[in-house]
């Protein structure tokens, strides 16, 4: 499937509410929440703030499946010499500025920030009846302004910098902010501002008092933690401000602790962590901090089908699928398909995270797999390593859900984008691992190694000793690349470790650099993607990034 189809017809309905594509930061579009007219009472402060959760639904496929998992060494991504797919261009490092995932991404987060600029100014403005729910309201879009600004300092590096709207001649002559300037100047106020104004989940109300808890709206622990991973991403490479880690380890510590006294976000057993991915009410958001939402009717979750490979049989799901050619890198494949103690393997992998067969359905073959048997891993051991490994994790199939008892009918979907199962942004096993890395930091590799094995042993892996702060931070990155597997989380670490570009390069070569890949193309300065050509084309003072000739 080509992407890009989607997005022009994406950016074809978002031209419908601007009347270009730099208007976002500039004027109003034409919808009724970006008006700050329309905010008058606390009930249409709350339909303003719905609007705006509204606004970021479609980037977890742009943003975390193809900006970040494809470009990693999570996915391997059949590289396409002769034919043009978005996924292909990124996870290859071909991807330019003309490419219109990126342009999605820019897009959506500043029609998000526009909107989100509108309910800042317009909602202190209005009368309720209780104040703490009008803190609440501000807050959740102070978290979510935060948010988009980390997004794309992390992605674009250079941006500008708009917390109001602007006449069209102030945005000509706007220069981009660099990213300490994004950071210091919004996100992390913004983030600070809504960790000082949001309750926690359980408190967290509706404009009529009703309880919002467990409808997937910020709270405090989702402000804490995106704060943390500010910190963590300021302490990392390109910046290497160690000054941040102990704002970091302070606020991880008290996500860490709060999870642990309330039991809130940690599923005790593997069943339950195999539950979160699917689509019921029970489980949609019992263990994420913080979740992209899809309902049924929506049709815009995109990520289980981008996720999925080219052909798809109907004994998996009732919808014939024609995705990407994707598939879990051989070495991570590994990871999950390890045989442990006792004949136990890591119950995240196969049929749940991993997908590596499937039986032949009526007229429909097998799902064809191959084994490489001249892999190496990087401790040294060479072995039999299936190579078209799906990420499963995203799709409830037919017998996925029969495993773990949920009932979803299928029928009920109105075509293979209307999946309602959402994506978690924040997860509690992020922060401990974040946490973790701290500690081994500190050289209290003991207490680090307890967070890893208490993961690692829920999901049926033996546990591992380090004898060393180094060993056990090498154990602490390998648990969140498993983990975190498909969640958009590793293109970012693999960048604040600082050895991406290597990293990319031995995975080329360990598949044989073939034909369509070039480790040419890795260049030093592609740990940021390209400014949108329309965006330079719009605001002619705009300065390419590095190595985006």
């Amino acid at each position: 499937m080509k992407l890009k189809l989607r997005n022009t017809i994406l950016l074809g309905a978002l031209a419908l509410t601007a009347a270009s594509c730099s208007d976002y930061l500039e004027t109003a579009p034409e919808d009724l929440f970006a008006s700050a007219s329309f905010y008058q009472t606390a009930a249409q402060c709350e339909q303003g703030v719905y609007g705006v959760y509204a606004d970021f639904r479609t980037i977890d496929c742009a943003l975390y499946l193809y900006l970040s998992e494809c470009r990693s060494d999570n996915l391997w991504v059949t590289p396409l010499s002769n034919a043009l797919r978005e996924y292909t261009e990124i996870a290859t490092f071909r991807a330019d500025y003309t490419l219109a995932t990126i342009e999605e991404l820019w897009e959506t987060a500043y029609k998000t920030i526009y909107d989100a600029n509108v309910a800042i100014q317009s909602i202190p403005n209005c009368t309720f009846n209780d104040s703490a729910v009008q803190d609440q309201f501000l807050g959740e879009m102070y978290f979510i302004r935060g948010w988009m600004y980390l997004e794309l300092a992390r992605i674009f590096g250079n941006v500008p910098l708009v917390d109001s709207p602007l006449s069209s001649s102030d945005i000509a002559n706007l220069a981009q902010s660099t990213p300490q300037e994004i950071y210091e100047g919004i996100v992390i106020p913004d983030l600070q501002k809504a960790i000082e104004l949001l309750p926690y989940q359980d408190d967290l109300q509706t404009s009529t008092g009703g309880s919002a808890s467990g409808n997937g709206r910020a709270d405090k622990v989702a402000a804490q933690s995106m704060l943390a991973r500010t910190y963590m991403t300021l302490a990392g490479y390109p910046y290497n401000d160690s000054s941040y880690k102990s704002a970091a380890k302070t606020l991880l510590k008290t996500i860490v602790d709060y999870s642990n006294s309330t039991g809130e976000y940690w599923a005790e057993t593997s069943l339950e962590w195999q539950k979160q991915w699917m689509p019921t009410s029970e489980y949609k958001n019992k263990y994420s901090i913080f979740a992209i939402q899809h309902e049924l009717g929506e049709k815009e979750n995109y990520f289980v089908f981008n996720s999925m490979p080219i052909t798809y049989a109907t004994n998996l799901t009732t919808l014939r699928i024609y995705g990407n050619s994707i598939y879990i890198e051989k070495q991570l494949e590994y990871e999950f398909e390890r045989v442990y103690s006792g004949g136990n393997v890591d119950l995240r992998g196969e049929g749940h995270t991993t997908l590596t067969n499937f039986e032949p359905a009526t007229n429909e073959d097998q799902y064809t797999n191959v084994q490489n048997t001249t892999t190496t891993m990087i401790d040294g051991e060479t072995a039999d390593v299936w190579m078209y490994t799906m990420l499963y994790k995203w799709l409830p199939s037919i017998p996925k859900l029969a495993e773990l008892g949920v009932t979803f009918d299928e029928g009920q979907l109105a075509n293979y984008y209307d999946w309602p199962n959402n994506y978690p942004v924040l997860r509690i096993e992020d922060m401990m691992l974040l946490y973790a890395e701290l500690l081994c930091d500190d050289g209290n590799y003991s207490d680090a190694m307890e967070i890893v094995n208490k993961i690692r042993t829920r999901a049926g892996c033996d546990a591992e000793t380090a004898t060393s702060a180094s060993e056990a931070l090498e154990y602490v990155k390998r648990e969140r690349r498993v983990e975190l597997c498909g969640e958009g989380v590793r293109w970012f670490d693999m960048v604040r470790y600082g050895d991406w570009r290597q990293t990319i390069i031995d995975m080329f070569e360990d598949y044989n650099n073939p034909d369509g890949t070039d480790v040419s193309n890795v260049k030093a300065g592609r740990y940021l993607y390209p400014i949108p050509q329309d965006q330079m084309n719009a605001v002619t003072i705009y300065v390419q990034n590095a190595d985006y000739d």
